[in-house]
């Protein structure tokens, strides 16, 4: 079996990175391709656009390709640096009878011998080395020598190299300009109506969460997480909060909610103290996780924005009014239906803390009720507001 392997960051995938596949199509036939967008396992993401929105635009860039694709999701979930050489045993294990060929540029087989194993790396792939079609590179010849002594197959492809590259695409997206010759038409389109790259915190935030969502959740946690937003938008112009905080906070608030255990339990030890994430129930976490997702995928530091997510389950003491926002559009969502919930919601738009009051004793019993585990954060959070709202003397 022979498996064209590509690998890049695909920030976003354009016409040049097409013009590299249907090139390596031409020269042989492949039984499958695999596409390995990067990740951004244990730091902060170099990427501009989180990995579920650049795997996506690589799908659909090359929807029509004609061979059996898949766009690998493994470096994208992996929680360390992922090494080409741990990638490719991967691959191995999962086609043990394939053959891979590697898809690298001039520049990559030129500094090959500085990556990690890379003697390893060449006895287990044969390299498709892309150069522009521009004359003799003896620097390159060279390189490639040096890998056929592990991988004899190793071949030089030149190519006529499309001018383009992604920080072009970012750069001309960010000022509103045309991209439409640059990248695929629904690329193109996806990067424009979802303002991807804008420069507008805000407006490129908001955005592309709108995108994460159905990409990252099903139909129905889709449905309430746009409840929770539009209600927060509602209740922070009542409270005189921020209405872009409320509504970017709204949208993230559930994006890990679906994700495996493995994943969001990562993704919450990332986001705080472990010895805290490690005593809590598992059903709050991915508050925590969405935090750590929002931060390090999104590049969003605003630390009032992070603890809106992280404490939307639990509640905690000395909450913004940004956190009760979340906290109660959350509970009182339009989808919602309990026996307190329109006395609840009514209480919400008189008087925040009050609600939230109520909102904790409402939450806790119904947890009771249910032999659910209680996070300690909700009794903490619920004397607080106790005290705050009778006044009682809280020495926190």
């Amino acid at each position: 079996m022979d498996i064209l392997f590509f690998g890049g960051s695909f920030d976003p995938v354009h016409n040049g990175h097409e013009n590299i596949l249907r090139t390596a199509l031409g020269y042989k036939k492949f039984d499958k391709i695999i596409i390995m967008p990067i990740g951004s396992p244990g730091h902060k993401s170099s990427c501009k656009a989180p990995f579920a929105v650049r795997k996506y635009l690589v799908q659909q860039a090359f929807s029509d390709i004609g061979v059996d694709m898949e766009v690998s999701d493994f470096e994208g979930n992996s929680f360390e640096k992922s090494y080409s050489y741990i990638t490719v045993d991967y691959l191995k294990n999962l086609y043990p009878d394939s053959k891979i060929h590697f898809v690298i540029g001039a520049d990559s087989a030129i500094n090959m011998h500085k990556w990690v194993k890379w003697e390893y790396l060449a006895q287990n792939v044969t390299y498709l080395v892309f150069d522009r079609d521009e004359g003799e590179n003896p620097q390159l010849e060279a390189a490639v020598e040096r890998l056929k002594k592990y991988s004899p197959d190793t071949v030089i492809i030149k190519n006529t190299v499309f001018p383009v590259s992604s920080t072009q695409v970012r750069s001309m997206a960010a000022a509103g300009e045309d991209i439409s010759a640059l990248c695929d038409a629904k690329v193109s389109a996806l990067i424009e109506q979802y303002k991807l790259y804008s420069l507008d915190f805000y407006e490129k935030n908001i955005n592309t969460a709108m995108l994460l969502i159905p990409l990252m959740l099903r139909e129905k946690r889709a449905q309430h997480t746009f409840n929770v937003a539009k209600l927060a938008v509602e209740l922070a112009d009542m409270y005189g909060v921020d209405r872009q905080k409320a509504q970017l906070s709204a949208l993230l608030h559930d994006i890990m909610k679906q994700q495996p255990d493995d994943i969001m339990l990562h993704r919450a030890r990332q986001s705080d103290i472990i010895e805290k994430i490690d005593r809590k129930p598992m059903p709050v976490l991915h508050g925590f996780a969405a935090a750590d997702f929002a931060r390090r995928e999104m590049g969003i530091e605003d630390q009032e924005i992070l603890m809106a997510i992280k404490s939307h389950t639990c509640g905690r003491r000395y909450m913004s009014d940004l956190e009760k926002v979340i906290y109660l559009a959350d509970m009182l969502s339009e989808e919602r239906n309990f026996p307190e919930k329109e006395p609840l919601l009514q209480l919400a738009r008189e008087n925040l803390d009050t609600a939230m009051e109520q909102a904790l004793k409402d939450s806790i019993n119904w947890l009771k009720e249910k032999g659910g585990e209680i996070d300690s954060d909700s009794y903490e959070a619920l004397d607080y507001f106790t005290a705050l709202n009778h006044g009682g003397k809280n020495n926190g």
